[in-house]
């Protein structure tokens, strides 16, 4: 099992650097976007550290809400469709929040319920 959670963390962490170098590689850094980024790979540190007071699942559900939260907010700010592609569906973010949902859900589901 332990070799799971680590791969699924690990997804879960490239998914959300991949997410910040494309942005700045791109000079198109998004403070709402980034947060969001920032907010996951906390709780991966936390969870890997062992010093959560809660466990990885309760930890984890609230961090995906937050991540799931600001790239909503993100959205209603920007809009579905980014102007700097021609009008084109930000596909890239739907499927960077999928992979990141799938790698968390699956970390969150694969550990153990204790702390």
């Amino acid at each position: 099992m332990k070799s799971n959670s680590t791969l699924l963390g690990g997804g879960v962490a490239l998914v959300q650097l991949f997410d910040i170098a494309i942005h700045a590689a791109t000079d198109q850094l998004e403070p709402l976007r980034v947060t969001s980024n920032v907010v996951v790979l906390l709780w991966l540190a936390l969870a890997a550290s062992g010093k959560m007071s809660v466990s990885i699942r309760q930890m984890g559900v609230v961090s995906m809400g937050i991540y799931l939260l600001l790239n909503a907010l993100f959205l209603a700010q920007a809009g579905f469709t980014n102007p700097a592609q021609g009008g084109a569906v930000r596909w890239m973010l739907i499927l960077l929040i999928a992979l990141t949902l799938i790698f968390a859900l699956g970390l969150m589901y694969t550990r153990r319920p204790s702390k």
